[in-house]
Protein backbone atom coordinates (compact mmCIF):
# COMPACT_ATOMS: atom_id res chain seq x y z
CA UNK A 1 0.00 0.00 0.00
CA UNK A 2 0.95 3.14 -0.72
CA UNK A 3 2.37 5.73 1.53
CA UNK A 4 2.07 9.17 1.82
CA UNK A 5 5.21 11.61 2.30
CA UNK A 6 5.22 14.00 5.43
CA UNK A 7 4.54 17.45 4.44
CA UNK A 8 7.55 19.88 4.04
CA UNK A 9 8.11 21.86 7.11
CA UNK A 10 7.23 25.50 6.83
CA UNK A 11 10.26 27.99 6.92
CA UNK A 12 8.22 29.84 9.11
CA UNK A 13 8.31 27.17 11.89
CA UNK A 14 12.37 27.25 11.97
CA UNK A 15 13.87 28.56 15.26
CA UNK A 16 15.86 31.73 14.99
CA UNK A 17 19.14 31.90 16.70
CA UNK A 18 19.34 29.60 19.83
CA UNK A 19 16.09 30.59 21.19
CA UNK A 20 12.91 28.59 20.95
CA UNK A 21 10.84 30.92 18.92
CA UNK A 22 9.93 30.50 15.80
CA UNK A 23 10.20 33.36 12.83
CA UNK A 24 6.42 34.14 12.88
CA UNK A 25 6.67 34.25 17.18
CA UNK A 26 9.27 36.27 17.03
CA UNK A 27 7.80 38.29 14.27
CA UNK A 28 4.38 38.44 16.56
CA UNK A 29 6.77 39.83 19.42
CA UNK A 30 8.17 42.41 17.12
CA UNK A 31 5.20 43.31 15.65
CA UNK A 32 3.80 43.55 19.40
CA UNK A 33 7.24 46.23 20.23
CA UNK A 34 6.03 48.31 17.15
CA UNK A 35 3.10 48.86 18.37
CA UNK A 36 3.79 49.76 22.29
CA UNK A 37 7.17 51.34 22.15
CA UNK A 38 6.26 54.35 19.84
CA UNK A 39 3.18 55.23 22.24
CA UNK A 40 6.03 54.62 24.97
CA UNK A 41 8.03 57.28 23.31
CA UNK A 42 5.02 60.01 22.44
CA UNK A 43 3.96 59.70 26.08
CA UNK A 44 7.54 60.63 27.40
CA UNK A 45 7.83 63.54 24.43
CA UNK A 46 4.17 64.45 26.26
CA UNK A 47 5.57 64.19 29.32
CA UNK A 48 8.67 66.65 29.20
CA UNK A 49 6.55 69.68 26.98
CA UNK A 50 3.17 69.18 29.48
CA UNK A 51 6.02 70.26 32.49
CA UNK A 52 7.30 72.97 30.26
CA UNK A 53 6.02 76.28 29.48
CA UNK A 54 8.89 77.16 27.51
CA UNK A 55 7.48 77.09 24.02
CA UNK A 56 10.86 75.77 22.69
CA UNK A 57 10.78 73.17 24.40
CA UNK A 58 7.36 72.32 23.34
CA UNK A 59 8.23 72.73 19.93
CA UNK A 60 11.52 70.64 20.51
CA UNK A 61 9.22 67.83 22.20
CA UNK A 62 6.66 67.87 19.08
CA UNK A 63 9.89 67.49 16.49
CA UNK A 64 11.03 64.80 18.80
CA UNK A 65 8.32 62.57 18.61
CA UNK A 66 7.11 63.45 15.25
CA UNK A 67 10.52 61.82 14.31
CA UNK A 68 10.90 59.51 16.66
CA UNK A 69 7.56 57.76 16.20
CA UNK A 70 7.32 56.99 12.86
CA UNK A 71 10.92 56.12 12.30
CA UNK A 72 11.00 53.65 15.70
CA UNK A 73 7.90 52.20 13.97
CA UNK A 74 9.40 51.80 10.49
CA UNK A 75 12.76 50.26 12.51
CA UNK A 76 10.46 47.64 14.11
CA UNK A 77 7.89 46.45 11.08
CA UNK A 78 10.95 45.60 8.87
CA UNK A 79 10.25 42.35 7.15
CA UNK A 80 13.19 40.55 8.47
CA UNK A 81 12.72 41.05 12.28
CA UNK A 82 16.39 40.16 13.82
CA UNK A 83 17.23 43.20 11.94
CA UNK A 84 14.35 45.37 13.23
CA UNK A 85 15.42 44.36 16.32
CA UNK A 86 19.11 45.80 16.19
CA UNK A 87 17.99 48.34 14.32
CA UNK A 88 15.54 49.80 16.83
CA UNK A 89 18.04 49.15 20.01
CA UNK A 90 20.51 51.37 18.46
CA UNK A 91 17.28 53.98 17.86
CA UNK A 92 17.06 53.63 21.21
CA UNK A 93 20.38 54.34 22.37
CA UNK A 94 20.86 57.04 20.11
CA UNK A 95 17.19 58.71 21.48
CA UNK A 96 18.61 58.32 25.26
CA UNK A 97 21.54 60.09 23.48
CA UNK A 98 20.29 62.68 22.27
CA UNK A 99 17.18 63.26 24.53
CA UNK A 100 19.53 65.73 26.94
CA UNK A 101 20.43 67.96 24.05
CA UNK A 102 17.10 68.32 22.50
CA UNK A 103 15.20 68.73 25.63
CA UNK A 104 17.87 71.14 27.64
CA UNK A 105 15.55 73.59 28.82
CA UNK A 106 12.87 71.18 30.03
CA UNK A 107 12.85 70.61 33.56
CA UNK A 108 15.65 68.45 34.72
CA UNK A 109 13.86 65.65 36.73
CA UNK A 110 11.45 65.54 34.13
CA UNK A 111 14.10 64.59 31.85
CA UNK A 112 15.55 62.08 33.63
CA UNK A 113 11.93 60.20 34.03
CA UNK A 114 12.17 60.58 29.80
CA UNK A 115 15.44 58.75 30.34
CA UNK A 116 14.25 56.07 32.66
CA UNK A 117 11.36 55.18 29.98
CA UNK A 118 13.49 55.30 27.13
CA UNK A 119 15.78 53.04 29.03
CA UNK A 120 12.64 50.25 29.85
CA UNK A 121 12.02 50.02 26.01
CA UNK A 122 15.71 49.35 25.78
CA UNK A 123 15.13 46.50 28.84
CA UNK A 124 12.01 45.37 26.34
CA UNK A 125 14.53 44.89 23.08
CA UNK A 126 17.19 43.16 25.69
CA UNK A 127 14.69 40.86 26.88
CA UNK A 128 13.87 39.49 23.41
CA UNK A 129 17.56 39.50 22.46
CA UNK A 130 18.74 37.62 25.64
CA UNK A 131 16.06 35.03 24.38
CA UNK A 132 17.01 35.20 20.85
CA UNK A 133 20.72 34.89 21.95
CA UNK A 134 20.59 31.70 24.57
CA UNK A 135 22.85 34.24 26.57
CA UNK A 136 21.75 36.00 30.04
CA UNK A 137 24.28 38.31 29.61
CA UNK A 138 24.16 40.38 26.98
CA UNK A 139 26.66 43.22 27.86
CA UNK A 140 28.39 43.07 25.12
CA UNK A 141 26.32 43.50 22.61
CA UNK A 142 24.48 46.35 24.69
CA UNK A 143 28.51 47.81 24.95
CA UNK A 144 28.26 47.78 21.19
CA UNK A 145 25.34 48.75 20.19
CA UNK A 146 25.80 52.23 22.36
CA UNK A 147 29.86 52.50 21.53
CA UNK A 148 27.81 52.64 17.85
CA UNK A 149 25.34 55.00 19.00
CA UNK A 150 27.77 57.59 20.54
CA UNK A 151 29.95 57.34 17.26
CA UNK A 152 27.19 57.85 15.42
CA UNK A 153 25.05 60.46 17.38
CA UNK A 154 21.25 61.86 15.69
CA UNK A 155 21.95 65.29 14.58
CA UNK A 156 19.21 66.09 12.46
CA UNK A 157 16.47 64.32 11.48
CA UNK A 158 15.98 60.51 12.05
CA UNK A 159 15.17 59.93 8.57
CA UNK A 160 18.92 60.47 7.77
CA UNK A 161 20.48 58.08 10.89
CA UNK A 162 23.18 56.00 10.00
CA UNK A 163 22.42 52.47 8.58
CA UNK A 164 23.17 49.71 11.31
CA UNK A 165 23.26 47.51 8.42
CA UNK A 166 27.33 47.04 9.98
CA UNK A 167 26.43 46.93 13.05
CA UNK A 168 23.88 44.14 12.59
CA UNK A 169 26.27 41.84 10.96
CA UNK A 170 28.66 42.33 14.52
CA UNK A 171 26.34 42.30 16.82
CA UNK A 172 24.50 38.88 15.41
CA UNK A 173 27.83 37.42 15.03
CA UNK A 174 28.90 37.91 18.46
CA UNK A 175 25.72 36.69 19.56
CA UNK A 176 24.95 33.52 17.53
CA UNK A 177 21.60 35.18 16.10
CA UNK A 178 21.49 35.00 12.07
CA UNK A 179 19.46 37.34 10.55
CA UNK A 180 16.91 36.51 7.93
CA UNK A 181 18.05 38.87 5.32
CA UNK A 182 16.54 38.64 1.70
CA UNK A 183 14.39 35.65 2.85
CA UNK A 184 13.09 37.50 5.25
CA UNK A 185 10.43 39.25 2.42
CA UNK A 186 9.49 36.26 1.02
CA UNK A 187 7.99 34.68 4.55
CA UNK A 188 6.19 38.30 5.16
CA UNK A 189 1.87 36.29 4.58
CA UNK A 190 -1.14 38.31 4.66
CA UNK A 191 -0.98 38.64 8.79
CA UNK A 192 2.33 41.00 8.82
CA UNK A 193 0.22 42.81 5.87
CA UNK A 194 -2.76 43.68 8.18
CA UNK A 195 -0.64 43.68 11.19
CA UNK A 196 1.56 46.68 9.27
CA UNK A 197 -1.28 48.85 8.08
CA UNK A 198 -3.37 48.93 11.15
CA UNK A 199 -0.24 50.18 12.72
CA UNK A 200 0.17 52.84 9.67
CA UNK A 201 -4.08 53.57 10.32
CA UNK A 202 -3.73 54.00 14.09
CA UNK A 203 -0.41 56.59 13.93
CA UNK A 204 -0.69 58.15 10.75
CA UNK A 205 -3.53 60.65 11.97
CA UNK A 206 -1.72 61.73 15.02
CA UNK A 207 1.32 62.07 12.88
CA UNK A 208 -0.87 64.28 10.56
CA UNK A 209 -1.76 66.44 13.47
CA UNK A 210 2.05 66.39 14.79
CA UNK A 211 2.90 68.50 10.97
CA UNK A 212 0.14 70.14 11.55
CA UNK A 213 1.25 71.93 14.71
CA UNK A 214 4.97 72.23 13.82
CA UNK A 215 3.87 73.96 10.50
CA UNK A 216 1.69 76.39 12.80
CA UNK A 217 4.16 76.94 15.29
CA UNK A 218 7.00 77.63 11.84
CA UNK A 219 4.41 80.23 10.69
CA UNK A 220 4.18 81.84 13.56
CA UNK A 221 7.60 82.64 13.94
CA UNK A 222 8.67 82.72 10.31
CA UNK A 223 7.88 85.86 7.69
CA UNK A 224 7.66 83.77 5.18
CA UNK A 225 4.75 81.62 5.16
CA UNK A 226 6.71 79.00 2.77
CA UNK A 227 7.89 76.45 5.00
CA UNK A 228 4.35 76.46 6.73
CA UNK A 229 2.70 75.72 3.43
CA UNK A 230 5.43 72.84 3.19
CA UNK A 231 4.85 71.46 6.20
CA UNK A 232 0.91 71.92 5.75
CA UNK A 233 1.42 69.87 2.14
CA UNK A 234 2.91 67.14 3.82
CA UNK A 235 0.23 66.93 6.73
CA UNK A 236 -2.05 66.84 3.71
CA UNK A 237 0.04 63.61 1.34
CA UNK A 238 -0.24 62.10 4.82
CA UNK A 239 -4.06 62.35 5.29
CA UNK A 240 -4.36 61.50 1.89
CA UNK A 241 -1.96 58.22 2.43
CA UNK A 242 -3.97 57.65 5.42
CA UNK A 243 -7.37 58.01 3.32
CA UNK A 244 -6.02 55.57 0.13
CA UNK A 245 -4.74 53.20 3.31
CA UNK A 246 -7.97 53.17 4.93
CA UNK A 247 -9.92 52.90 1.05
CA UNK A 248 -7.54 49.95 0.47
CA UNK A 249 -7.58 47.82 3.62
CA UNK A 250 -11.39 46.64 3.30
CA UNK A 251 -10.52 45.48 -0.21
CA UNK A 252 -7.23 44.04 0.76
CA UNK A 253 -8.51 42.19 3.35
CA UNK A 254 -11.18 40.61 1.09
CA UNK A 255 -9.05 39.32 -1.42
CA UNK A 256 -6.71 38.02 1.40
CA UNK A 257 -10.12 36.50 2.95
CA UNK A 258 -10.99 34.95 -0.82
CA UNK A 259 -7.04 33.92 -1.23
CA UNK A 260 -6.92 32.49 2.10
CA UNK A 261 -10.60 30.66 1.23
CA UNK A 262 -9.65 29.12 -2.49
CA UNK A 263 -6.33 27.81 -0.67
CA UNK A 264 -8.36 25.61 1.80
CA UNK A 265 -10.90 24.91 -0.38
CA UNK A 266 -7.66 23.58 -2.70
CA UNK A 267 -6.03 21.52 0.29
CA UNK A 268 -9.64 20.14 1.29
CA UNK A 269 -9.68 19.04 -2.39
CA UNK A 270 -6.42 17.39 -2.11
CA UNK A 271 -6.69 15.81 0.77
CA UNK A 272 -9.78 14.52 -0.29
CA UNK A 273 -8.35 13.07 -3.43
CA UNK A 274 -5.68 11.86 -1.43
CA UNK A 275 -7.53 9.70 0.74
CA UNK A 276 -9.93 8.54 -2.05
CA UNK A 277 -6.99 7.66 -3.82
CA UNK A 278 -5.28 5.67 -0.11
CA UNK A 279 -8.58 4.19 0.56
CA UNK A 280 -8.87 2.90 -3.37
CA UNK A 281 -5.33 1.24 -2.95
CA UNK A 282 -6.17 -0.47 0.28
CA UNK A 283 -9.40 -2.06 -0.69
CA UNK A 284 -7.23 -3.54 -3.59
CA UNK A 285 -4.83 -4.71 -1.29
CA UNK A 286 -7.28 -6.17 0.73
CA UNK A 287 -9.08 -8.13 -2.69
CA UNK A 288 -5.68 -9.07 -3.79
CA UNK A 289 -4.97 -10.67 -0.20
CA UNK A 290 -8.09 -12.19 0.29
CA UNK A 291 -8.10 -13.85 -3.18
CA UNK A 292 -4.59 -15.38 -2.44
CA UNK A 293 -5.56 -16.57 1.27
CA UNK A 294 -8.81 -18.27 -0.65
CA UNK A 295 -6.67 -20.13 -3.25
CA UNK A 296 -3.93 -20.99 -1.05
CA UNK A 297 -7.06 -22.23 1.07
CA UNK A 298 -8.17 -24.47 -1.68
CA UNK A 299 -5.22 -25.64 -2.28
CA UNK A 300 -4.51 -26.68 0.99
CA UNK A 301 -8.03 -28.58 1.12
CA UNK A 302 -7.24 -30.77 -2.38
CA UNK A 303 -4.11 -31.38 -1.08
CA UNK A 304 -5.28 -32.88 2.43
CA UNK A 305 -8.13 -34.42 0.45
CA UNK A 306 -5.45 -36.55 -1.67
CA UNK A 307 -3.43 -37.35 0.67
CA UNK A 308 -6.17 -38.76 3.11
CA UNK A 309 -7.44 -40.56 0.21
CA UNK A 310 -4.22 -42.37 -0.60
CA UNK A 311 -4.15 -42.59 3.14
CA UNK A 312 -7.52 -44.46 2.81
CA UNK A 313 -6.97 -46.66 0.24
CA UNK A 314 -3.66 -47.78 1.67
CA UNK A 315 -5.65 -48.93 5.11
CA UNK A 316 -8.35 -50.52 3.27
CA UNK A 317 -5.86 -52.86 0.99
CA UNK A 318 -3.76 -53.42 4.34
CA UNK A 319 -7.41 -54.35 6.02
CA UNK A 320 -8.04 -56.70 2.87
CA UNK A 321 -4.68 -58.25 2.81
CA UNK A 322 -4.23 -59.08 6.55
CA UNK A 323 -8.18 -60.60 6.11
CA UNK A 324 -7.13 -62.69 3.07
CA UNK A 325 -4.71 -64.26 4.85
CA UNK A 326 -6.86 -64.89 7.88
CA UNK A 327 -9.41 -66.64 5.72
CA UNK A 328 -6.70 -68.63 4.07
CA UNK A 329 -6.03 -69.61 7.91
CA UNK A 330 -9.03 -70.28 8.67
CA UNK A 331 -10.04 -72.95 5.48
CA UNK A 332 -6.31 -74.85 6.55
CA UNK A 333 -7.53 -74.78 9.94
CA UNK A 334 -10.97 -76.54 8.73
CA UNK A 335 -9.59 -78.78 6.20
CA UNK A 336 -6.83 -79.51 8.45
CA UNK A 337 -9.94 -80.42 10.99
CA UNK A 338 -12.02 -82.04 8.51
CA UNK A 339 -9.09 -84.33 7.75
CA UNK A 340 -8.76 -85.22 10.89
CA UNK A 341 -12.19 -85.93 11.22
CA UNK A 342 -12.30 -88.19 8.49
CA UNK A 343 -9.06 -89.93 9.40
CA UNK A 344 -10.29 -90.72 13.15
CA UNK A 345 -13.76 -91.98 11.36
CA UNK A 346 -11.83 -94.38 8.70
CA UNK A 347 -10.22 -95.65 11.75
CA UNK A 348 -13.00 -96.15 13.86
CA UNK A 349 -14.73 -97.66 10.68
CA UNK A 350 -12.08 -100.16 9.87
CA UNK A 351 -11.65 -101.61 13.90
CA UNK A 352 -15.66 -101.33 14.18
CA UNK A 353 -15.51 -104.20 10.50
CA UNK A 354 -12.75 -106.31 12.25
CA UNK A 355 -14.73 -106.45 15.63
CA UNK A 356 -17.79 -107.65 13.81
CA UNK A 357 -16.19 -110.25 11.59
Amino acid sequence: MACAAAPPRSPLLERVGRSDLSVAALRVQVRDLARRLPGMLEAAADGIAADSDSREVHRAMLAFKSNGVPILQATLLQPDPVAGLVDAWALLAQLQDALPRRAARAPPAQVRQAQRELEAMESEVMALWEDLSGHEDISHARALIHQWATEHPLTGSLTARESTAPLLATVSTRSGVSPLGAAAVLLEDARDLTTRMDLYAASLPRQARWQAELAASDAADLPVLGVALGELKRAVDLLGQLDALAAGVPALVSRERAAVLSELEQERRSLQAFVSAERQALMGDVDRERAAVMADLRAERVAALQQLDGLARGWVDHAFGRAARLLGLVCLAVFVLLLGVGVVLAVARGRWGRAAG
